[in-house]
């Protein structure tokens, strides 16, 4: 099935980006207009997370939102055959950080969010690290999707570390010099060890764990989010938030995380995953 899914897709990678862009529109009328794909539930969250917006406002930004949806896939299929020059090129960034970071011989876990587009993020990034770049994700169910996404998302060898198999490869960054990213905005499936955040005015679930574990490591932290310029065009901005998280609490590091969040949020709103149900899950009284 892997190789099937390659046969299918890798011809359409190869087409350029212009090309593949009105397949993206047709995807949107699809999706848009004739599914109303979760558009109810993108302009519940929208309300919700913007009280101060009229209703025309809050359907611009759902509009805008899905195009940037149907061009995320678009643009990870891309991936699959874009040269490193282009992709340099369409996702800048201040990766002066990574030299700094390794330099100074620290390790560090990197802290984003479902921003446009993540999957470009973590390419350019493996590109630009000279320490390894690993990264945390939730495996799909179909064995041959996530091989295809392994192809896509280890370009420039970084290690993938899936969520279902994380205690082993997590010791083998001990012995190396790396950058943890972590989607950190990801919804929890168990919330028995959760930390309950007000996250765009609604109480919402957040990973305890990887705010331990940099602690432990006595890593630095970055927090990071990408900005769409223009379309196929963005700038990843990373910030460093300490450089020893020992030195912060849990509770701090997360509720810094979830401002940083939000911040990005309010400057460029279409630009996250508003179809994702991060708020679907209720605190107990």
């Amino acid at each position: 099935m892997y190789y099937l899914l390659l046969f299918l897709l890798y011809p359409l990678a190869l087409l350029p980006l212009r090309v593949l862009y009105v397949l993206s529109d047709i995807c949107f009328v699809v999706i848009y207009y004739l599914l109303d794909y979760r558009k109810k539930l993108v302009l519940d969250n929208l309300r919700n997370a913007f009280p101060g917006k009229n209703i025309k406002e809050l359907k611009k930004i759902r509009r805008q939102f899905y195009h940037s949806f149907c061009d995320q896939w678009i643009e990870t299929l891309k991936l699959l055959a874009i040269s490193d020059k282009e992709l340099d090129k369409r996702m800048q960034g201040n990766w002066q950080v990574f030299d700094e970071l390794y330099t100074e011989k620290r390790n560090a876990f990197m802290f984003f969010g479902h921003f446009f587009n993540w999957e470009w993020v973590n390419a350019v990034s493996q590109l630009h690290a000279q320490q390894v770049l690993a990264g945390v994700y939730l495996p799909p169910e179909s064995k041959a999707v996530d091989r295809l996404m392994l192809r896509i998302r280890n370009r420039a060898n970084g290690l993938m570390i899936s969520m279902k198999n994380i205690k082993g490869p997590l010791q083998q960054l001990q012995n190396l010099h790396y950058v943890l990213g972590l989607i950190a905005d990801q919804n929890p499936s168990n919330l028995a060890n959760v930390a309950w955040l007000s996250f765009m005015n609604r109480d919402a679930p957040f990973f305890v764990g990887s705010a331990h574990m940099a602690r432990r490591s006595h890593a630095a932290v970055l927090f990071a989010g990408s900005r769409k310029i223009k379309r196929g065009y963005y700038y990843f901005e990373i910030q460093r938030y300490c450089n020893d998280a020992s030195e912060k609490s849990v509770d701090d590091i997360l509720h810094d995380y979830v401002a940083y969040l939000e911040a990005q949020m309010h400057k460029q709103p279409e630009n996250w995953m508003w179809t994702h149900n991060r708020w679907k899950h209720k605190r107990e009284s």
